[in-house]
């Protein structure tokens, strides 16, 4: 049995290192394997978001219904 993602079948990683940082995991559809790519790769931008899509997040998200209730952040 497999203890790490990428021991699985089903993946397509290679060494993550700190040039992995601000990378995702996903699901690659056409390859039917999980792959890490950078985020701004995974909605399609370079530097900035599109101003319509930061307008449709601020409208859809309203900050006052958040609620975190018993929030464990572990031991250290």
């Amino acid at each position: 049995m497999p203890t790490r993602m990428q021991d699985l079948s089903n993946t397509d990683l290679s060494a993550l290192s700190a040039s992995s940082n601000k990378s995702v995991m996903r699901y690659n559809a056409s390859t039917g394997k999980f792959d890490v790519v950078q985020i701004d790769n995974t909605l399609g931008l370079a530097r900035t978001l599109p101003r319509a899509f930061v307008e449709a997040v601020q409208r859809e998200i309203n900050v006052e219904n958040l609620r975190v209730n018993n929030l464990d952040g572990g031991t250290f």
